[in-house]
């Protein structure tokens, strides 16, 4: 017997994890039923199978399981297919102990695959994890909740045998090319505006499971804005303290992913948001916080701005006290903010109109430019402080002597239209010129034909805006850009102008 085991053990550490799942016949046989069907389904999602990473959505009000999917190349993942619960048992709320009929709430990874399963396939979750086990009954947690087949559950996620087919052979097709942990997220409903209203009134007795769903609506907040793998600690109370649950726009206070762009405006009927690289400039835009409502835009000075027409959404970035925060220079802002919010310093470098660079790094030695008529000369005034308020001061004097003429000049390479997208520039240089920035890109999921967001400060210096698109209502906010080097918005007419990049 200790030989045959020890035959099985090298035959198994020899074989992937594919192989090793497809000795069993109904695996076999899930693979014949869906492998075409999953080639295609990911092919029209722009991903080719199998995906790089893949994760798990689970919204028990709706009765809905998310499959999500990124591929290597991009930090996003996508929606990929919905699937309906075949079955459904007990109440909005997280397990707390055997027996109650619960279907957990929380964040969970897949730790087994059962393909011998009496509901076909399943996929257990780790359940109980640290949470459970310090908030729940403490030696009668229950265990065993898996998602499978069949339509029959007392705490499990059934979805019936033809979607189980499609998931766990999708699950163990990541698994066997390196993705260790699948992540499987389960909320008590979609938790936006109107549900957690909802949630906090039905809770208005129960404190301990308010402040529960109040945790586990900042991780729900985070993939909502950010479509990006949590991570995340659990403390000694059971809650989850998310590593990503920081401010990645440093001049607020604290960011709010419920006004993450991204969660505002969505694509119109029959579009879908590009897949974005990670760390780009453009996701990070895309994530980038709005004021609520629709609030009428602010010049430097206080006062509203006469015109009010021509803005969808307001982005809650200040403007200054200054009239220097104008179209091109809030570009630069932005650019120059995502990059301080990496710490990327060096890459802090911005040209004036007379062609000199100004290099943050500089700025942050203790060196301070003088310009006398064209000329520039730096000179030691301060000790090394890479704070924040020396970013700010350096970005003033870049506001005094940047525009889009020096913009144009420093962004030489002109971009595609093809090419375009989110963090991108759309561009006329002069005296004035203007400058608008693209902040996200969709598709139309049957031509490709892209669409675009695109957002401004003007003059006087004033709140950086989205503009609406009044010339197609059905679009609006979202622009096309074509060939004709015609690109009306509200208050300007580009009639020659170019697509640039950082």
């Amino acid at each position: 017997m200790a030989l045959i085991l020890s035959i099985v053990f090298i035959i198994l550490n020899q074989t992937t994890f594919k192989e090793q799942q497809e000795l069993y016949s109904r695996v076999r046989q899930a693979r014949v039923n869906c492998r075409h069907y999953l080639d295609s389904l990911f092919i029209s999602k722009g991903i080719e199978y199998p995906p790089y990473n893949i994760l798990l959505t689970v919204f028990k009000k709706e009765q809905s399981l998310e499959l999500w999917a990124r591929a290597e190349t991009t930090g996003n993942f996508i929606l990929i297919k919905q699937y309906p619960f075949t079955g459904f048992s007990g109440t909005l709320g997280p397990k707390r102990k055997q027996g109650d009929l619960q279907i957990p709430e929380g964040f969970y990874y897949i730790n087994n695959f059962n393909p011998v399963s009496n509901f076909h396939l399943s996929l257990k979750i780790n359940y109980p994890n640290r949470s459970d086990s310090i908030l729940g009954k403490k030696e009668h947690l229950g265990g065993e909740i898996r998602i499978h087949g069949s339509n029959v559950t007392i705490g499990c996620i059934p979805l019936g045998d033809d979607a189980i087919e499609e998931l766990y052979i999708t699950c163990v097709d990541v698994k066997s090319n390196g993705q260790q942990k699948i992540p499987v997220y389960i909320f008590p409903c979609k938790m936006d505006q109107d549900n957690w209203l909802w949630l906090r009134q039905s809770t208005a007795e129960d404190s301990s499971l308010l402040m529960f769903w109040t945790n586990i609506k900042q991780g729900y907040d985070l993939f909502t804005a950010m479509k990006k793998e949590l991570v995340y600690e659990i403390d000694n109370q059971g809650q989850y303290i998310f590593v990503q649950y920081k401010n990645p726009y440093p001049w607020l206070e604290r960011y709010i992913p419920e006004y993450a762009l991204c969660n505002i405006i969505h694509p119109p009927t029959g579009y879908r948001r590009v897949a974005l690289k990670a760390d780009t400039f453009g996701e990070w835009l895309r994530a980038i916080p709005l004021k609520p409502g629709n609030p009428p835009i602010y010049l430097f000075n206080g006062r509203k701005k006469e015109y009010q027409s021509g803005h969808y959404a307001v982005v809650n970035v200040d403007v200054g006290d200054k009239d220097l925060q104008q179209c091109a220079d809030a570009v630069i802002r932005l650019y120059a903010e995502f990059l301080f919010s990496k710490k990327e310093f060096d890459e802090i470098n911005f040209m004036l109109t007379n062609g000199d660079i100004i290099p943050f790094r500089k700025w942050i030695n203790g060196l301070r430019p003088q310009v006398s008529g064209n000329t520039v000369t730096w000179h030691k005034k301060a000790s090394v402080d890479s704070s924040r308020q020396t970013f700010l001061d350096y970005l003033q004097f870049i506001f005094m002597y940047a525009g889009t003429y020096s913009l144009n000049r420093q962004l030489a390479d002109e971009v595609p239209i093809c090419d375009l997208e989110p963090g991108d520039i759309i561009i006329q240089p002069g005296f004035p010129g203007h400058a608008v920035l693209v902040l996200d890109a969709a598709e139309n999921i049957s031509t490709n034909e892209k669409i675009y967001l695109l957002g401004q400060s003007f003059m006087p210096a004033q709140d950086f805006h989205i503009l609406k698109n009044l010339s197609d209502p059905e679009l609006n906010p979202w622009y096309k850009i074509d060939n004709q080097h015609l690109l009306s918005t509200p208050q300007w007419l580009f009639t020659d102008y170019s697509l640039k990049r950082f």
